[in-house]
């Protein structure tokens, strides 16, 4: 038990130090640093020097009551910037995932709507690529089917015209979203479309499957999937540091600098995160649909088909 509490002690040290102090102290070296610089001579760390030997010099900072007071201050006030990181780090993930407060609604709805309509226009165009590829390839088929002699693929008549390139235009659609959006972002839609995916393929409704298939997953899967979500989280506590460093720019441009690059580093890593998430999330229904179509009593020999999905939704749902 005691190696254990030791272990466990550090453990916990460790985080604190990593998660709250550290993120926390460097904020506050950026924001007092700021200060003293300002916007007309950022780079001048003469000035700063000379400003921490004037406060090294007073009396006051040769009091061990005084070093003890500060460092406390320090420390306190690194944590309680870590938190306050971590409540808009919350907030950030819920914007990227279109769902909004209640006085953003009308500006997320017009986004959503701008959204399907760039969806739509983009699909429109695949849908006609792969009609006219087919046509294409059906009068080419044709035209070969009534020609004779060795020379018939030659006789094929060419209008001069480029068949389209359907897998551009179908990723050109897919980069707006996999399905037709219904959130005001890429990320939510993301999500959502996992469990249109799933219904359209099995006819299961992954909210009500989900908790009852995460029992059944193995730990390696678990594990998978925990860390994606968690690589989520920390990319949008990272933009909500992002955010942070916005005080310090109003009197020190270079961390103007700061928040840009965290930021838009922050939000690439929260849609590779969301994307990998929806992918693992997917996965384990293809993997493991049938046990869990098994432990509620389901037959599926074979594969899992719309018939054995029906019948999960239907008994998970109870009648709802």
């Amino acid at each position: 038990m005691t190696a254990f509490l030791a272990t466990l002690g550090g453990k916990l040290a460790d985080t604190w130090l990593s998660l709250l102090v550290l993120p926390g102290l460097l904020y506050l070296a950026v924001a007092s640093a700021g200060s003293v610089l300002g916007h007309r001579n950022p780079f001048d760390h003469g000035r700063l020097i000379e400003r921490i030997d004037t406060m090294a010099g007073a009396p006051a900072t040769h009091s061990p009551g005084t070093v003890v007071l500060v460092a406390a201050l320090v420390l306190a006030g690194s944590a309680g910037v870590s938190r306050l990181a971590g409540v808009l780090g919350g907030g950030v993930e819920r914007l990227w995932l279109g769902d909004w407060p209640r006085p953003l609604r009308p500006v997320a709805r017009a986004l959503t709507r701008r959204r399907a309509r760039r969806w739509s226009a983009a699909d429109a165009r695949y849908r006609q690529a792969l009609t006219a590829r087919a046509l294409r390839a059906a009068s080419a088929s044709a035209s070969v089917s009534v020609s004779e002699g060795p020379s018939a693929l030659g006789e094929v008549r060419d209008d001069g015209t480029t068949a389209p390139d359907t897998a551009e235009l179908g990723e050109a659609r897919n980069l707006i979203a996999l399905t037709h959006p219904s959130r005001p972002t890429w990320m939510g839609d993301r999500l959502l479309a996992a469990d249109a995916r799933v219904h359209r393929s099995y006819a299961i409704d992954l909210t009500s499957a989900w908790p009852r298939l995460w029992l059944l997953l193995p730990d390696t899967v678990h594990t998978e999937i925990q860390t994606a979500r968690a690589a989520l989280t920390g990319a949008a506590r990272r933009a909500a540091w992002g955010l942070l460093y916005v005080l310090p720019a109003l009197w020190w441009w270079p961390a103007a600098v700061i928040v840009a690059v965290t930021w838009a580093g922050a939000w690439r890593q929260g849609r590779l995160a969301v994307h990998e998430f929806a992918e693992l999330v997917e996965a384990a229904v293809d993997l493991h649909g049938r046990d869990l179509a098994t432990a509620l009593g389901i037959p599926c020999e074979e594969r899992l088909t719309t018939a054995e999905g029906l019948e999960i939704t239907r008994t998970l749902r109870k009648g709802a």
